[in-house]
């Protein structure tokens, strides 16, 4: 993986320093920062998550040492507006019922700010970025997926956003060790993929003599990933297909041969649906019983729960990451998070949009994003050999770690997730070492065009359903929903419960359930809106250097 230049250090860190000049008791200075006092500040508002996270002695959501940073560089009155995480919803319904709610609405849940866009009680933004910003102009100019995504349907754009850059989430990993043990190559194709598997189960790989080891796993710590098998087949409910958008039944129906296969022929852990959270799956790995294990989430947990166990109870045990193997569906690469997050919208109360613009522009900053990563330079961190080094942590833990709601904008990709993880690793010490090769080795497989995306598009760019086709999606396609655990029933039930039985019980199912309105609804959005659909070459084509 080629590694961002950070190219904002050194201004960051002047103005940072100018900015916090005698922070020593880490309380930035006092006063204007554009010398002009006759210039009538502005006043802005905006809402801020409370998570409880604040430790009192540094103050409060509303007043706390970076409220108060914030108003100094951007010279502006700012009303920070605390709403609760874990109730934003019913507290910003509160405010806008009484009047109150904030200029800028900063919210994840995007169901939300598109029933706020329905209800007509937030503006358009378009006019506001193209008189008064810089910072964010040019961000939507870099990122174009910042504009697709911001957009509603009357073509206008309402949504400011974050661009985070590529994040993997979903990898395989086989323990070639065995593979050399046993004489095999990594798997290539799904009929590789059984064989080595069955390999790995029946072999005796670790050579204590019993059959004991598993050829790969079927659940995981984390949530999804345990559709990795799912992935090589694209069984991912939705195809496009001939120019239309489907609701596919082979793809899912060979996923599910595959599966039975493994468990009729003891490959795999026959427990694996009563393993909820992986935590079985993954104990049987880091014992090393396990030759191909499919897993995902962050690297530095992965490391932290899993790896480095592996290492101290195998310290022979080697890995290597594979691409998703071949099907006769073709081959396809996992999905990964999210690049670009849209969080932001504007109360249509707001008076003053040049200093809602201005305060936009501020918080997309780089020494926004630096700041909430780091804080201040020289107090809370140092550069080494290019890497911020935390100089006390517990004084970041107090006074910075809490920060992580001050990037609800901007470009995170600068200090993006996974690098941030791959920085925090010793490089010096062999294992760590050894394990950031490999993780960035699962970067270059993972996030790549060589590979179509197993999805249409990414969850979270899926087109937002109405309220009765949610319904019937979420009785349908949720992770605990009756279809699948129809061709559940067919794995685990031998030759009692076939596969063809589920197959027909489940399309009978999927329209008794008005799961034929549901595809119909997708198919009318896409004939109609087909130019908004987030696609692959959307999402691969953003240059994050």
């Amino acid at each position: 993986m080629n590694k961002k230049t950070i190219y904002v250090a050194s201004i960051i860190s002047l103005s940072l320093t100018t900015a916090l000049a005698g922070c020593s008791e880490s309380k930035p200075s006092a006063g204007t920062t554009d010398g002009d006092a006759s210039k009538a500040k502005k006043t802005v508002s905006l809402s801020m998550y409370d998570r409880g996270s604040i430790p009192p002695e540094v103050g409060t959501i509303e007043n706390n040492l970076w409220t108060k940073w914030i108003q100094e560089k951007t010279n502006m009155n700012i009303t920070f507006s605390p709403v609760p995480r874990g109730e934003s919803v019913q507290k910003f319904n509160t405010l806008f019922a009484s009047g109150s709610a904030p200029n800028l609405i900063q919210e994840y849940d995007g169901v939300f700010r598109n029933q706020l866009y329905n209800q007509k009680q937030i503006m358009p933004i378009d006019d506001m970025i193209n008189k008064y910003s810089t910072v964010y102009k040019d961000q939507l100019t870099k990122f174009p997926l910042l504009k697709k995504l911001g957009m509603k349907e009357d073509g206008k754009l309402y949504e400011f956003g974050r661009v985070l850059g590529y994040v993997p989430y979903h990898y395989v990993l086989v323990r070639e060790d065995w593979l050399k043990k046993l004489n095999l190559k990594a798997p290539e194709t799904t009929e590789d993929l059984y064989q080595i598997a069955k390999a790995f189960a029946n072999q005796d790989p670790d050579g204590n003599g019993k059959k004991d080891t598993y050829g790969l796993n079927l659940s995981t710590t984390n949530p999804g990933n345990d559709l990795w098998v799912d992935y090589i087949f694209q069984n991912t409910t939705w195809i496009l297909q001939d120019g239309k958008w489907v609701k596919d039944w082979d793809r899912l129906k060979a996923a599910t041969e595959f599966k039975k296969k493994l468990f009729d022929e003891g490959i795999i852990d026959k427990d694996f649906l009563t393993d909820k959270n992986g935590k079985k799956a993954q104990q049987d790995f880091v014992q090393g019983k396990t030759g191909i294990y499919g897993t995902g989430g962050g690297i530095r947990g992965f490391y932290s729960s899993a790896y480095e166990t592996l290492k101290k109870n195998v310290p022979d045990a080697k890995l290597i990451v594979i691409p998703l193997p071949k099907s006769s569906f073709g081959q396809f690469t996992p999905p990964f998070n999210p690049p670009v997050q849209m969080t932001s919208v504007v109360n249509t109360d707001t008076k003053d949009q040049e200093g809602v613009m201005k305060l936009v522009d501020f918080l997309s900053s780089p020494e926004m994003i630096k700041a909430s990563y780091f804080g201040q330079e020289g107090v809370h961190y140092k550069v080494e050999n290019g890497k911020e080094t935390i100089i006390n942590a517990d004084k970041n833990k107090k006074e910075v770690d809490w920060l992580s709601d001050l990037r609800m904008l901007g470009g995170q990709y600068l200090y993006n997730e996974f690098d941030t993880q791959i920085k925090s690793f010793d490089t010096s010490k062999p294992m760590e070492k050894e394990f950031v090769d490999l993780m960035n080795e699962m970067y270059k497989i993972n996030i790549t065009k060589d590979r179509p995306l197993a999805n249409i598009t990414l969850g979270s760019y899926m087109p937002q359903l109405p309220s009765d086709m949610d319904f019937i999606n979420k009785t349908l396609n949720d992770t605990t929903n009756p279809i699948k655990d129809l061709y559940n029933k067919a794995i685990v039930s031998g030759s009692g419960y076939s596969v063809e039985q589920a197959d027909q019980e489940a399309k009978s199912l999927w329209k008794k359930s008005d799961g034929d309105k549901l595809e119909k609804w997708y198919q009318d959005w896409y004939s109609k809106n087909k130019d908004q659909l987030v696609t692959p070459k959307d999402l691969l084509d953003m240059n994050f250097k």
